[in-house]
């Protein structure tokens, strides 16, 4: 019997969970996601709902959403000692419109998970994360980077930054220190799999976070993304102040303008 695994904070944050979204607009089995002219279709679709100017910001977000399920993974074995299989099998990709913007996510059609042993811990996760990867993660992201007409790297190079904010979410919420400390180990052992895994000449979760002032609170940092979301990439978009491509001076100007705002 499946323990009662606590979706609460992944489905707020990821999107992720076995009910699903609640109204969604748009689904597709994950099984399908190789296929280029359904992927199109999705990309398209979820492109709409953002107000994309082309398929580079729906690339970007659904590329991001298979680095969460790597990151949910991590999280349950840290949380349960348990493994929770998220195979393409098990997934249906869902799009659903909510207020202004939208939420991309999966709806888990089955709960699966086994327990991870407490001896051989780091060679159990091994053997996950490399079939894992080679036939499911690493092939989808090529795929889509194809059908957005982008480099795989553009989506790579995001998984770093989302791990790293998980870890710095840990850091500032998470009460059980065991917990804190394997997801980190976890992590650390992911970010040291050999490229080849994802057909690149570095590991994306290898990262090294940097930081930002936060312009409204000097004390305050903001952790830096890893790379550039493509979030300028729609109708009256721009980027956001934490993006690693924004030139010195437009993040100068952009604080002025918050200032301003906040009349400081």
């Amino acid at each position: 019997m499946e323990p009662a695994f606590d979706f609460s904070i992944v489905k707020m944050y990821f999107h992720v969970s076995p009910e699903g979204a609640e109204h969604p607009i748009y689904e597709l089995p994950a099984v399908r996601m190789y296929e280029e002219q359904a992927l199109q279709e999705a990309l398209k679709l979820s492109g709409e709902q953002v107000q994309a100017t082309s398929l580079a910001l729906p690339a970007s977000f659904v590329g991001t959403s298979l680095c969460k399920l790597s990151l949910i993974q991590l999280l349950f074995a840290a949380q349960y000692n348990r493994l929770i299989h998220l195979a393409p099998e098990q997934l249906v990709y869902q799009v659903e419109q909510h207020d202004d913007h939208a939420h991309l996510g999966y709806r888990i059609t089955e709960v699966v998970s086994e327990e991870i042993p407490s001896d051989g811990r780091a060679a159990f996760l091994a053997r996950h994360w490399e079939p894992y990867f080679e036939t499911f993660i690493t092939p989808v992201v090529e795929q889509i980077a194809v059908t957005a007409g982008l480099k795989p790297d553009a989506i790579w190079q995001q998984f770093g930054g989302q791990l790293s904010y998980v870890k710095e979410f840990l850091i500032a919420n998470e009460p059980r220190k065991d917990v804190a400390e394997r997801f980190m180990q976890d992590s650390r052992q992911l970010a040291e799999m050999a490229p080849e895994l994802f057909r690149r000449r570095r590991n994306p979760y290898n990262h090294h976070p940097r930081y930002v002032e936060n312009p409204l609170n000097p004390d305050e940092k903001w952790l830096m993304q890893s790379s550039c979301c493509m979030y300028d990439r729609r109708e009256g978009g721009m980027k956001c102040y934490t993006c690693p491509q924004m030139p010195p001076e437009e993040r100068e100007a952009r604080r002025q303008v918050l200032l301003a705002e906040a009349g400081k």
